[in-house]
């Protein structure tokens, strides 16, 4: 009796929400799996393993460059006499994290110094780069996120840098040779 009443009072028999369920089920597994498989076929997962292991090789190879030229970079001098400008841009970019924070500090630096009447000053701040960058690095690390955001940082930042560089470079040559530093690239992410 209870079938017909659900017939009388609708006109037609109800339907179980059962099958609704399990289609709407294995629809939404079916699309959890499409987009896994499209994730893993983005990332190379499906890739073969010889061309992964070269891409790893070539970054590592990359990466552990006993060259200095790969660290430092020099330009032509704008001159050829004593007193002549020489650019060099500190590579690669300095990459830290802000103090206490998540965010990230990418700069790329270039200098500017007066080359000498030998013209080896390029060649002692080459030699010197390791320890330069770590001073960099030090003082880029203790940057607050506050900080990076106000007008006129990137200035203050550039002066302080180099004193910095100067600094080192001083201790280990005897001279301040840094005349000018220039962010070629500064990002916070």
């Amino acid at each position: 009796m209870s079938n017909e009443e659900a017939t009388e009072d609708s006109g037609t028999p109800k339907k179980r929400p059962i099958l609704k369920i399990t289609l709407l089920v294995v629809l939404a597994l079916v699309v959890q799996g499409a987009v896994v498989f499209g994730t893993l076929f983005a990332v190379g997962f499906f890739d073969s393993p010889a061309d992964a292991e070269s891409a790893i090789a070539e970054m590592e190879g990359s990466e552990t460059s006993d060259n200095l030229d790969d660290i430092v970079d020099s330009d032509e001098p704008q001159g050829s006499a004593s007193g002549a400008l020489v650019y060099l841009e500190i590579k690669p970019e300095l990459l830290t994290n802000l103090y206490n924070s998540q965010r990230l500090l990418q700069i790329k630096v270039a200098v500017m110094v007066k080359e000498n009447d030998e013209q080896t000053l390029v060649e002692e701040i080459k030699e010197h780069a390791f320890p330069v960058r770590s001073r960099l690095l030090e003082i880029l690390s203790e940057k607050r996120e506050d900080q990076v955001s106000t007008l006129g940082y990137r200035d203050v930042l550039a002066a302080e840098l180099k004193v910095a560089m100067n600094d080192v470079l001083e201790e280990r040559t005897g001279g301040r040779h840094i005349e000018e530093l220039y962010f070629t690239e500064f990002i916070v992410q």
